[in-house]
């Protein structure tokens, strides 16, 4: 084979070596992106929760909910009609799932809001009266009444 012929069999060597590795990496960026992007924003779910509302008015929305329960233990969010905290809906892929539990002679009445599932994990608030306290194993609170939840341990 003549020098010039494998200099030339070289290049379209080259070339197609170079659009394969360009496609591949386009393609695992695509698969890989959105996984992402949802472990990202779940372990991020608390600190963006805090740009988007304040403890208080979690606290006003959750004692409006409990003055005036629905009927059922679990709701999603379009059984409670429009007075749901529309600044929560974006921190997540997934809306929460809202747990409410009315008050009992030994607890004030809560209201969870779960966000995760399977391999993510869980997290949440628990919101209540002033008077309330959570006693999830990895809960603190932003106030009186109001604590952030995760089943994961912090590193």
């Amino acid at each position: 084979m003549p020098e010039q012929d494998r200099c030339v069999w070289k290049r379209r060597v080259f070339r197609y070596a170079f659009v394969i590795v360009t496609c591949l990496m386009i393609l695992l960026f695509v698969a890989v992106w959105p996984i992402f992007r949802v472990f990202w924003s779940f372990d991020h779910l608390e600190q963006n929760a805090k740009r988007v509302i304040t403890g208080s008015q979690l606290q006003a929305w959750a004692i409006s909910v409990l003055e005036h329960p629905p009927t059922n233990i679990t709701y999603r969010i379009s059984e409670l009609g429009t007075n749901f905290p529309p600044q929560l809906l974006g921190l997540y892929h997934y809306p929460p799932t809202i747990d409410i539990y009315e008050a009992t002679t030994d607890s004030p009445g809560s209201v969870i809001l779960t966000w995760g599932g399977g391999l993510i994990g869980h997290c949440g608030f628990v919101v209540g009266p002033t008077n309330f306290v959570d006693y999830h194993l990895n809960a603190h609170a932003w106030q009186d009444g109001v604590y952030f939840w995760t089943d994961q341990s912090k590193k």
